[in-house]
């Protein structure tokens, strides 16, 4: 298999957009499903949405800011 062959790269980023997105998708699901303080769930929706990596940054950062019940 020849890891620098044009196809290869495609299929890589390809799956690594993919991924990228999953991430924002599965983090605005469950910031919406969720209970925050004040505006902290509208302003997570918008750093997952418009910062890149907003997914990932929101499930490392934001989950602990939820409100416990």
């Amino acid at each position: 298999m020849n890891y620098l062959s044009p196809s290869f790269g495609l299929v890589f980023w390809q799956i690594m957009v993919f991924s990228f997105w999953l991430f924002m998708i599965f983090a605005i699901i469950d910031i919406v499903r969720s209970k925050f303080e004040g505006n902290h769930k509208l302003i997570w929706v918008l750093v997952t949405i418009f910062v890149p990596f907003g997914g990932l940054i929101y499930f490392i950062f934001g989950r602990k800011n939820k409100v416990k019940e």
